[in-house]
Parts: C-alpha cells; structure tokens; sequence
C-alpha cells in the first residue's frame, strides 16, 4: 500500500493503456509501478461476498416492525398533546 506524496491519500491502481499507475482517488496524482509492484495490489474476490449492514440484520430480526408500532404509539400520543393544546386555546 502505498500513499500519495502530496496529499496522503491512498493511492489505488488504475490500468491506462496498458500501463498500470497507483493514482490517488483524492487529488489525482499519478505514479508507474513497475510490474513487481501490479502483483501486489491485485486482488481477486471468490464468489459473491456480502456484508450485512445492520439494516439487513435488523430486518432478519423483525425488529423494524417493532420499531413501526412505537412510531404509530408516539403519533397517536403526539395528537393528544396537539388536541389538549388546541382545546385550551378555544380552537
């Protein structure tokens, strides 16, 4: 790995017509590598590799459900304050 010398960014490689640069995604400077150096920052992803965020999670969990009935109990206790409000003000 190896970071930009102007601004300290990352610097990922990029193939351009043929060559391979490390360029920084940040400020755009570019180097060469040689082809020693190509090998090491190639990678390869087996298969279909997924994370899961915890939205995903949440919703193996069914915890959204959940999470809509406290939001339809803070609506409905949300219009009783508002009513209350409105009916000491003879509205």
């Amino acid at each position: 790995m190896r970071f930009c010398p102007k601004c300290g960014s990352i610097m990922m490689m990029v193939r351009v017509e043929e060559k391979r640069l490390l360029k920084c995604s940040k400020c755009g400077y570019e180097m060469e590598i040689t082809e020693g150096e190509a090998r090491m920052y190639t990678s390869t992803v087996k298969g279909e590799q997924k994370v899961l965020t915890t939205k995903a999670i949440s919703r193996k969990r069914q915890l959204d459900a959940r999470r809509q009935e406290e939001l339809e109990q803070a609506k409905d206790a949300y219009y009783e304050v508002v009513l209350d409000q409105m009916g000491e003000y003879g509205e």
